[in-house]
């Protein structure tokens, strides 16, 4: 079956975005996509079912069409009430939130006032620095970068960001500055490695420093070979012929591809899914489901299965099943209340909504400090 489609458009402030939900026959997959004057800035593929008739896959994909439609909605919301807020911790999550889904506009909107009430705040010039690269605006995206890294001169992924948006406005003697401090700082930082690889490479083709050449290619393949070492995921057919193209000094099309390899676009983090997810939920926005919840955990456990020894991913689960337990006290404090609706004398029903109430302060000053 194919044809079959769904579009809505959602209005917020000053902006129209248009959610289309289609099937696809031929790679019998389901495509929501969500775009703004004209341009797709999201979307998302989910599987077709084998076991649905006409009519049944029809119904299938208008309720994903729906929940996909209710989720960007929420999030629109969301994003209006955090302007409000004068947490930076909490708005700087949001702004990862909307730089992994690619709402680039969006993020800035929201980052700018909040940068301007917190100056001093270098995790929010960073995340500036983020979407500013996003949108090819490389100078300004230098600069708040730069503020970063001098406010946080520790910090290795600050210095990295920093060096590719020199990368970006072609200036690679700063970036390899930025890049070798990143791997001082971290030296498993396989993307700063790597970064320092493509440092080298442009400084011989823009020619900005003769002493930074001499060594180009040895430089080069050590800092590749540091990356790979380190992510072993590196090591693909584009990057053996980046290397391979190298190798026969031709520079432009090595960089070219491995410089392919180095912007690959980010893949939401869990810990910003998971973020967004339990902020919409605190803020009573709409979407986030009982079903929402346990979807996105066994998002995280099929990773597992393929990355068990993953720490990050095993402490993200964790924290997902953290807020599924607020969300399961929630619906069990909501049912108590019905019991003592029906009955206003049902001592037990009172009695448990007087624990689970009591047990919920104290599970949520936990889930803000886990999520912190």
């Amino acid at each position: 079956m194919s044809g079959t489609g769904y579009s809505d458009k959602i209005k917020h402030l000053d902006r129209e975005y248009l959610v289309q939900t289609s099937i696809n026959g031929q790679t019998r997959s389901i495509n929501v996509s969500i775009f703004h004057s004209g341009q797709l800035i999201s979307g998302r593929v989910f599987p077709h079912p084998d076991n649905l008739d006409d009519q049944g896959l029809a119904e299938y994909t208008l309720e994903i069409h729906r929940q996909y439609r209710a989720d960007f909605a929420s999030l629109l919301g969301l994003i209006e009430k955090m302007k409000e807020s004068d947490r930076p911790d909490i708005i700087g999550k949001i702004g990862m939130t909307l730089y992994s889904r690619k709402l680039y506009n969006e993020g800035l909107e929201l980052l700018a006032s909040a940068v301007e009430k917190h100056p001093e705040n270098s995790g929010l010039k960073m995340i500036m620095g983020k979407l500013l690269l996003a949108t090819g605006r490389f100078a300004e995206a230098q600069a708040s970068l730069k503020s970063a890294v001098d406010l946080s001169p520790e910090y290795p992924d600050y210095r990295n960001l920093l060096g590719v948006a020199c990368l970006r406005s072609e200036k690679p003697v700063e970036a390899i500055a930025q890049f070798k401090k990143a791997v001082e700082l971290n030296i498993y930082f396989d993307q700063a490695h790597f970064n320092l690889g493509l440092g080298y490479i442009l400084n011989g083709i823009v020619k900005e420093d003769f002493e930074l050449a001499r060594n180009l290619k040895a430089n080069s393949i050590e800092a590749f070979g540091k990356a790979a070492m380190f992510n072993p995921r590196l090591i693909c057919d584009e990057y053996k012929k980046g290397l391979a193209l190298l190798e026969e000094d031709k520079l432009e099309e090595s960089f070219a591809i491995l410089a392919d390899i180095a912007e690959n676009p980010d893949i939401e983090s869990p810990k910003e899914r998971l973020m967004e997810m339990y902020l919409r939920y605190v803020h009573g926005e709409n979407g986030v489901t009982e079903d929402g919840i346990k979807d996105y955990i066994e998002k995280i456990q099929n990773l597992l299965k393929a990355s068990p020894a993953y720490a990050d991913l095993q402490n993200e689960l964790g924290m997902a099943y953290t807020i599924m337990g607020k969300f399961m006290r929630d619906k069990a404090i909501e049912h108590f209340k019905k019991a003592l609706d029906v009955n206003p004398r049902f001592s037990r029903a009172n009695k448990n909504l007087r624990l689970s109430e009591n047990d919920l302060k104290g599970f949520e000053v936990l889930l803000e400090a886990i999520l912190k």
